[in-house]
């Protein structure tokens, strides 16, 4: 089991348009023992409310603004956190990978959907 660092629990904020995989999403990193805050509108402004000890799971495939419109949005504010991005789309995960190097982000993975709760455990170990 991945344990969170001393103290209190790290934070782990999902943004995807699609509620039912967030949800199930939520679940697995809950079970792996951090907090949750889920976004399936990347408009929202708690979205963009982040620590440096939090991980973002970041759709790159969203309705009204795009996965990676989020990561210029991440760039401008100069977040630290760590990044995950997630699509069902290889290509397009592709393209998100290299705009988050480019813009200097701490991408610590990517996983491609359907994915597995081993494969959350190994990204969030690597966080």
């Amino acid at each position: 089991m991945a344990l969170p660092s001393m103290g209190a629990k790290r934070r782990v904020v999902i943004i995807d348009d699609e509620p039912a995989f967030a949800e199930t999403l939520t679940k697995m990193v809950k079970s792996l023992g951090f907090e949750v805050t889920v976004s399936t509108d990347a408009r929202s402004s708690y979205t963009f409310e982040l620590k440096t000890s939090d991980v973002v799971f970041v759709d790159v495939l969203m309705p009204n603004v795009s996965g990676l419109q989020v990561l210029e949005k991440l760039a401008q504010q100069k977040a630290r956190s760590s990044i995950v991005l997630m699509s069902g789309h290889l290509e397009r995960l592709d393209e998100a990978e290299k705009l988050a190097r480019k813009l200097d982000l701490n991408l610590v993975g990517s996983l491609e959907k359907p994915f597995r709760l081993e494969d959350v455990k190994d990204v969030l170990l690597g966080a």
